[in-house]
């Protein structure tokens, strides 16, 4: 029980962590990048430590003959969302949406930011939710808690990032929309006990983000 609930409150002052940083420090982009590796990877893996918790695990046994699989299941990720873009483009205002999400994040360059968010920030957000705030809280809480946790630990946190820049009608869109990606990201990664799963759907996820961003910048 006292592992179930230290799991717990790391997530969420993990969270409220970065929250705070994104959204009233505001810190250059390369300081906010360290900072988040520091609150979702090196606390974590400390805490757990302490714990006498194998921080990893099997987060990283990857059969390589599984590999085309990740890509095929990525690469298809990236075509469901670029054809939802393509169908939505005329309903939403993205290139709006785009400008201030730059302005609020002061983001500079696009392509060491677009590498950043796809390779790193999916990992380290990925080893958060699905390692810590799932694959290792049920072990400790039960499947369900764990799946209704590490769920909507995802979608508030991203939420609590966009909220200024998102309409009323998006913004409760994409809630639900990351509520149920993170119990996705769940299903495809609790048979494995590992990460690579959701960590392939959530970069390829970015990508398609990145590609969206670059067309109206």
């Amino acid at each position: 029980m006292k592992n179930k609930y230290t799991i717990i409150a790391l997530v969420i002052v993990c969270c409220a962590f970065m929250a705070a940083v994104e959204l009233f420090i505001e810190p250059a982009y390369a300081v906010k990048s360290a900072l988040k590796a520091a609150a979702f990877l090196a606390a974590p893996f400390a805490v757990l430590k302490l714990l006498k918790i194998s921080p990893f695990g099997a987060a990283f046994k990857l059969d390589k003959r599984a590999l085309m699989g990740h890509l095929a299941l990525g690469a298809g990720v990236y075509a469901v969302i670029m054809l939802g873009y393509l169908f939505t483009k005329n309903l939403f205002d993205y290139a709006a949406l785009v400008s201030s999400l730059s302005s609020d994040q002061k983001v500079g360059g696009f392509w060491p930011v677009a590498i950043y968010i796809s390779f790193a920030n999916s990992f380290l957000e990925e080893f958060l939710f699905r390692q810590i705030a799932f694959i290792r809280l049920k072990e400790f809480s039960g499947r369900a808690f764990a799946y209704v946790f590490s769920s909507l630990a995802f979608s508030i946190y991203h939420v609590a990032m966009i909220g200024q820049s998102f309409p009323p009608a998006l913004l409760l869109l994409s809630l639900i929309g990351l509520a149920v990606g993170g119990v996705i990201f769940n299903l495809a990664d609790e048979k494995s006990e590992n990460i690579y799963n959701s960590w392939f759907i959530h970069m390829f996820a970015d990508f398609a983000l990145m590609t969206v961003w670059r067309i109206y910048i």
